[in-house]
């Protein structure tokens, strides 16, 4: 059967939300064709759709894996197969210290997100003691807490403890009574990938702790797992470092788009693949019908550039990073008219109804 899935199709009365949303532009005369491969969050999987998908030649580039964990495990692939990666997610600073040529990434590098957290922490809550939670084996987790640890010291922090938040039998209440015998300070949530029980622990420490010490946690707790805990008592202290709000800018094309199509608003990681997939799609036009491998070339050249919902993407000469990438610091907040009642709204807003949101009931 031959249709567009976003036309009305005559056999239905019926046509899908932001149906008008893709516009006609073809690419190079051909339309775009993707192939959504899952690792499942799992290093051997992630190796085996890796090495797969190097050997079609009619593959001309790949938005890589989302995590830190399953990009570490397949740049090289890429890499050595001289075939484009472009991640939405993966910020671990080794890919900056040890770059591939054929890698770039949308996402802020630890190191500035690192930043940003130490600056909620000594300006915002005037907290200079902090015991941080974290996976030592994950390439991101550890990676973000080295970077902390490094910009906290430098700006006068001092690191109390720093605790291993991704053993199943990880105890929150005996954490946080630790927390609790080391005087004041603040908790530092940096869980992994969802490649262990870290974020589970990370929301059980949440929940322990009583809202009693300020929590600063990392884009990973940006989660509607998160919002289920259900109680403001519990979430009044916690600041999250994200990489992008719909409510940075809610009248945007792609806010309503995503509005339309979903029913809601969207997460960073719905801003930051297809911000992926723009740059992409604009290193394929641009490269026409050469080898896939100087579409490398492209994305790499001083030039460059990509208006991306989360800002002007461009990358730093040699590494694949990008050059600025603003982050966004968000709160909870009550709203009885959402899932679970409550809602992320960047940190500036001290309610809901000045981000522009209407929090009655319909009840």
């Amino acid at each position: 059967m031959n249709f567009h899935l976003f036309k009305k199709n005559q056999s239905f009365n019926w046509t899908l939300p932001g149906a008008d949303f893709l516009n006609s532009k073809n690419l190079n005369g051909k339309g775009l064709k993707v192939i959504i491969a899952n690792d499942a969050n799992f290093e051997e999987k992630a190796k085996n759709v890796a090495n797969t998908i190097v050997k079609r030649s009619d593959i001309l580039g790949v938005i890589a894996s989302w995590t830190s964990e399953m990009t570490m495990a397949t740049v090289d692939i890429y890499n050595q197969n001289q075939l484009v990666s472009v991640s939405p997610g993966a910020s671990t600073s080794e890919l900056t210290d040890q770059p591939r040529k054929f890698f770039f990434r949308i996402i802020a590098t630890n190191h500035l997100r690192a930043e940003a957290m130490v600056d909620v922490l000594m300006n915002k809550i005037n907290q200079n003691r902090a015991t941080i939670f974290y996976n030592p084996a994950s390439p991101y987790s550890s990676d973000y807490k080295k970077r902390f640890k490094e910009k906290f010291l430098e700006k006068g922090g001092y690191i109390v403890d720093s605790i291993n938040i991704s053993q199943s039998n990880f105890n929150a209440k005996s954490a946080i009574q630790k927390v609790r015998n080391s005087g004041k300070l603040a908790i530092v949530l940096i869980p992994d990938g969802q490649v262990s029980d870290a974020l589970v622990n990370a929301l059980e420490v949440i929940k322990e702790n009583g809202g009693q010490n300020w929590i600063v946690g990392d884009s990973s707790i940006y989660s509607p797992k998160t919002l289920k805990i259900g109680q403001p008592q519990l979430l009044e202290k916690l600041i999250v470092t994200v990489n992008w709000h719909p409510l940075r800018n809610p009248k945007s094309y792609f806010s309503q788009t995503t509005e339309q199509l979903w029913g809601g608003s969207v997460r960073d990681r719905t801003a930051l693949s297809y911000d992926a997939a723009q740059v992409l799609i604009k290193g394929i036009e641009e490269n026409g019908e050469k080898h896939r491998r100087e579409i490398k070339k492209i994305l790499a050249g001083e030039n460059f550039r990509v208006d991306g919902v989360t800002g002007k993407i461009e990358f730093k000469p040699g590494t694949g990073d990008r050059k600025k990438h603003p982050l966004e610091l968000i709160k909870v907040v009550r709203c009885d008219n959402q899932v679970f009642n409550f809602v992320f709204i960047p940190e500036k807003y001290s309610k809901p109804e000045d981000a522009g949101l209407n929090c009655l009931s319909s009840n």
